[in-house]
């Protein structure tokens, strides 16, 4: 396949995915032409996983030199979230999205030892891009390095977590699923949005060994008891 057909894969998609389904126009879709993008789709994704499992064994060698503990996990992302990112970002090319195939380390140590992986990863592979959510959270409030490596051609996202910014995800998850609401992406309930983004910054201050001052930590209370169904929802 070349970059061209699979872009055009993922044009054709991204409109069929964006279609109404109670709309007439479903029923104007090209079937011989969606099953062909679906499969280029499915082709393309598929090349992925080599790289990526090298990837993976490298990271973990990384993260056994750096760290006593060692969690390193991988994935392939879904098709539907595929499609999602690319309605989400609608002038991103398919051959542009860097994220189709990722790996993740949780570093028992902090930020030392996310450093200490990091310069292993400078010193061995071959990088695209770095973004520094911890210097720069984003607005949502979350907070890891993330690293783009180029592997047999392909890229492959390394996220690079502490054990409390590991958790802030995993609970913006849980959350996002019970409710149905895209918090990491930076919609949903404005006050949950706005709790989260709290408890980031209140786990970074606490990572760096500081203390939020009293003010601060009475307005998340305030937030705490306001979102708590969100919680009790997510726990039901």
């Amino acid at each position: 396949m070349s970059r061209t057909q699979v872009d055009r894969a993922g044009k054709f998609l991204r409109g069929w995915w964006e279609l109404d389904p109670d709309s007439e126009e479903d029923a104007a879709v090209d079937e011989h032409e969606f099953a062909r993008a679906v499969d280029i789709l499915s082709s393309y994704r598929a090349g992925f996983q080599d790289p990526l499992k090298k990837t993976t064994v490298g990271l973990r060698q990384f993260v056994q030199r750096e760290s006593r503990g060692v969690v390193v996990g991988q994935r392939l992302k879904r098709m539907p979230q595929i499609l999602n990112k690319l309605s989400r970002f609608s002038s991103m090319r398919l051959t542009q999205m860097e994220d189709i195939a990722g790996c993740r380390a949780i570093l028992a140590g902090g930020a030392s030892e996310v450093a200490g992986v990091l310069r292993r990863i400078r010193r061995n592979w071959d990088i695209i891009g770095i973004d520094d959510y911890v210097k720069n959270p984003k607005p949502t409030g979350y907070r890891a390095v993330h690293v783009v490596v180029r592997r047999d051609g392909h890229p492959v996202e390394i996220q690079l977590r502490t054990p409390a910014q590991h958790e802030w995800a995993e609970a913006v998850e849980r959350v996002a699923a019970r409710i149905r609401q895209p918090l990491k992406d930076g919609e949903g309930p404005a006050d949950l949005l706005t709790y989260f983004e709290f408890v980031g910054w209140v786990m970074a201050l606490e990572e760096r060994g500081e203390v939020p001052d009293r003010h601060f930590v009475e307005i998340l209370r305030r937030f705490q008891s306001r979102v708590e169904p969100y919680f009790t929802a997510a726990l039901g």
